[in-house]
């Protein structure tokens, strides 16, 4: 009986349910206040741009009831960002999942009764993402790159977007979409004492880490 009440569950969530599998190439801004600070006393002597620009992916299946007010969009998030001055090289990364859900800010349809072709919607994203850091600097005599310290963080975080979703074709949709990311309290272990040659320990190995990002997502509408 448990089994027939589960395979009428299920049924009923396929006729409920539209599909839709999308990918999303963003350009990201990020701040990290702590980072820099310490990488501009000890490394560049001056102001400039530590891990300020990068780029991220998200790739996701949208869960829509038939109304399409609130949709759910369960994701993969990927991140990279990089800074190089002189011979000194800074990585972060990012591989996630996020449970995102999205709040449609329009009806679908206008006052003539006909779908509209654009439709604005707001995203929530709570997320968790394990994040890796890596500084190389070579040697001075052979120039050889050596690893001068790696690290890796586990990491809630969350954010919240902007995107217009313009219907191409039953199949195809695309939509330009802006958001905020805010990683919690980053780690990066040894970060202080490698940056300062030993002359500092600890002091600026966390960071709270905020993203601005821009991009463009594309849909592949499969029901």
């Amino acid at each position: 009986m448990k089994h027939f009440l589960l395979l009428c569950l299920i049924c009923t969530a396929l006729t409920q349910v539209n599909g839709q599998l999308s990918i999303t190439a963003s350009t990201t801004r990020n701040l990290s206040v702590e980072w820099q600070v310490v990488t501009e006393n000890f490394i560049t002597h001056r102001r400039t741009d530590f891990l300020r620009y990068g780029t991220s992916g998200v790739i996701d299946y949208v869960f829509s009831m038939k109304n399409e007010t609130i949709r759910f969009r369960p994701a993969v998030q990927f991140m990279l960002a990089n800074s190089v001055f002189k011979q000194h090289y800074f990585q972060a990364s990012a591989v996630g999942v996020q449970g995102n859900i999205e709040v449609a800010l329009s009806p679908k349809l206008n006052k003539e009764g006909k779908k509209k072709p654009i439709r604005p919607f707001l995203q929530l994203s709570p997320g968790i993402s394990l994040v890796s850091f890596r500084y190389e600097h070579p040697k001075d005599d052979v120039n050889n790159i050596i690893v001068l310290n790696k690290s890796h963080s586990i990491s809630p975080n969350i954010g919240a977007s902007l995107f217009f979703e313009l219907k191409l074709s039953p199949l195809l949709t695309i939509a330009p979409a802006a958001g905020l990311r805010y990683y919690y309290q980053l780690q990066w272990k040894g970060f202080t004492e490698s940056v300062t040659k030993g002359k500092m320990s600890g002091t600026y190995d966390h960071t709270n880490w905020k993203q601005l990002n821009f991009g463009l997502r594309v849909g592949l509408n499969l029901k």
